[in-house]
């Protein structure tokens, strides 16, 4: 019986020779038997073939092309990364999960510390879909991985307006709110006469859950420019889309007959005609107003307690009523407003483009309960307002989107603790139908205009804001958004109708073979990529320094061991299911999985993962040899599915007895 122990050389652990000073004589039909063996590998993770991640786009918004909308807006320009082989950050093989994470950021959407290295989202150095999405990246965690993307609200434009009211008009920097006058015969008339829409679109599309102190990101503030107490006129801010409003008057359009089908909703109420130019010199289509809860419009013969207690055309909006309304029982106080189309389900509009017949009162409430004890006039009511997905994202009619509303009176912050309103189990919600579109019988027909602004309504929401008094309004708006064409897209691209800024609303990504073993995942689950990066779902590996599913196969090759194996690439046949293309190989051994109970050991030179194997069972192999004198022994230690040799092992210790027949 012959004891051997073979120590690797230090930084090869995988492919080595051992030389004897005296001869190493192996008698006929002896018997072969590993005791134990030891590895040692770096923290680094090493592949045999370039890999790939792809990436499977699902539901995207505007899901046609605006330029085209015969083009399908979800096909991305570049859909797949590589991650080669030679580790492009230190032009040798292997990754350290840090450089392996790094180069997978860079690839998949562009390292934020470079400028202009945009990833996947490029075209021509111009981002297509992925405007306002970077990828998650555990860069305080090295021994964690994560693939996937989060919507970066760092990059979408805050927009601030300030300013002081004037004559019916808002006081908005004309940069980010169009503003148009409609003024009344009778100066004294107090009711909804001017109008403001924000140029920015709303970012609507939120995957949240109110938590004990949760994000802000796409909440819309604003607060009064008047106290509670001295406001005399009511004010009233609320969403509704340019594309909707524009649409009314661009011509007879058949697709658009659900919206403009009431002839009350061609006109403004209390004027001469149904557009009025803004202060950008923009021609603004008025919105209608309408009596609470009164279905169609006011109708322009309309005077008196009519106008004034009618709140503009929106999709929702939030008024805050005066001092001096002709009801008492309507001063001061907060009310929540939808827009409403009381024929439907729930009484929800079913599509953006969907005619409202009336705006419905949801709620109330003074606004002595917002001020925490405060006096009226000394303070300024202000309000958060945020929609959000209440049941993640998939591609069914389930989804819901919600809105809930924020008192910020007297915290900035958001939680459980000043939530006033939620639409959540009220049947108050919107679908994803109603932002496809559904029901518009097809967005490919009309003028180019036309289809432009069907692909564009799927992203619905501007900002509009109005007032009823002379020199009130509000003192602030702030909102996250994006103009939807412009160089001032979203990580420094520049949208247009053929390449528009998308709202991504479930992706997944499919991995190549070896990467997929290490992260363990071959396809992801599908993503909703539209939350922050402390929230973002994605593919994570937590324990990427310690390869605890790496297996191996140790090669004796001067030995006459037969021991019959296949691989990986070549386990199926053609049809699928049979096995094939195994062969004998000399492998004294099958080691799964050593690390599963490893140490790690730091180097000075990075970590060591150590791992051990000790059968439990006494595997004796038969060598049906003649007599052999051998000077070396040839080592080799391969993955045990792929038979490539392990590179990243640094060293290993092999301790096997030859056994002489009895």
């Amino acid at each position: 019986m012959t004891s051997i122990n073979l120590v690797s050389p230090v930084g090869n652990g995988h492919t080595y020779s051992v030389r004897f000073r005296e001869p190493l004589v192996i008698h006929p039909n002896s018997k072969v038997y590993l005791n134990f063996a030891k590895f040692k590998r770096n923290s680094s993770v090493y592949f045999t073939t370039d890999q790939t991640i792809e990436v499977l786009l699902g539901d995207v918004l505007p899901t046609l092309t605006p330029a085209d909308t015969s083009v399908s807006n979800s096909v991305m320009t570049l859909n797949s990364i590589t991650i080669p082989t030679i580790n492009p950050l230190t032009n040798q093989t292997g990754y350290t999960p840090a450089e392996l994470e790094q180069v997978i950021n860079e690839r998949l959407g562009g390292d934020p510390e470079v400028d202009g290295d945009l990833g996947i989202r490029a075209v021509g150095g111009v981002p297509k879909q992925m405007f306002l999405y970077n990828p998650v990246y555990e860069r305080q965690d090295s021994s964690k991985i994560a693939l996937g993307w989060y919507k970066d609200y760092n990059i979408l434009e805050l927009s601030k307006w300030n300013g002081l009211s004037t004559e019916h008009v808002l006081g908005m920097a004309a940069t980010a709110l169009d503003v148009s006058v409609k003024t009344s015969a009778d100066a004294t008339d107090r009711y909804y006469d001017c109008f403001g829409m924000s140029k920015m679109t709303y970012d609507f599309s939120y995957q949240s859950q109110l938590k004990a102190n949760s994000e802000n990101h796409n909440l819309i503030t604003f607060a009064q420019n008047m106290t509670a107490g001295t406001q005399v006129g009511n004010i009233f801010l609320g969403l509704t889309s340019h594309e909707i409003a524009d649409s009314i008057k661009s011509g007879a359009s058949t697709d658009w007959t659900g919206y403009s089908a009431g002839t009350s909703n061609n006109n403004f109420t209390h004027g001469t005609t149904a557009t009025q130019a803004s202060s950008s010199g923009r021609t603004l289509h008025i919105p209608i107003i309408y009596q609470p809860n009164v279905n169609d419009a006011v109708q322009t013969s309309a005077v008196g307690s009519t106008l004034l207690t009618a709140v503009p055309q929106a999709f929702m909006g939030i008024e805050i009523t005066g001092n001096t309304v002709p009801e008492a029982g309507d001063r001061a106080k907060l009310k929540v407003w939808r827009g409403t189309n009381f024929t439907s389900r729930h009484n929800s509009p079913t599509r953006a483009a969907a005619e409202i017949n009336r705006m419905e009162l949801l709620w109330e409430c003074p606004l002595s309960a917002l001020l925490g004890g405060g006096d009226p006039n000394d303070i300024s009511v202000r309000i958060g307002f945020q929609t959000y997905w209440a049941e993640g994202f998939s591609a069914n009619t389930k989804d819901k989107l919600e809105f809930r509303i924020f008192n910020l009176t007297t915290s900035h912050f958001v939680d459980s603790s000043n939530l006033i309103y939620d639409t959540k189990n009220s049947k108050k919600f919107l679908s994803y139908n109603f932002f496809r579109q559904k029901g518009i019988t097809d967005l490919t027909t009309g003028s180019a205009a036309q289809k432009a602004q069907k692909a564009n309504s799927q992203i619905p929401f501007n900002v509009l804001t109005s007032a009823q008094a002379t020199g009130e309004g509000f003192e602030s708006i702030e909102m996250a958004g994006w103009e939807k064409v412009g160089a001032n897209s979203p990580n420094g691209g520049t949208a247009t109708n053929a390449s528009p800024i998308t709202l991504v609303q479930n992706y997944q990504l499919k991995l190549s073979t070896e990467i997929a073993r290490f992260v363990g995942v071959n396809t992801s689950e599908p993503f909703n990529p539209n939350s922050p990066e402390s929230e973002a779902a994605s593919i994570v590996k937590t324990d990427a320094d310690q390869h605890t599913d790496e297996s191996y196969s140790i090669f004796l090759k001067n030995l006459p061991i037969s021991a019959y194996k296949n691989i990986q690439s070549k386990a199926m046949s053609s049809g699928q299911n049979v096995q094939s293309a195994g062969y004998s190989q000399p492998i004294i051994h099958d080691v799964p999985t050593p690390y599963s109970d490893s140490k790690i050991i730091n180097s000075g030179n990075g970590d060591i993962v150590v791992g051990t194997f000790q059968p439990s069972i006494i595997k004796k192999l038969d060598l049906d040899n003649n007599r052999q004198i051998l000077n070396s022994l040839d080592v080799e230690i391969r993955d045990i599915e792929t038979n490539e040799i392990s590179e990243g092992l640094s060293g290993s210790v092999i301790n096997f007895t030859i056994e002489k027949p009895m």
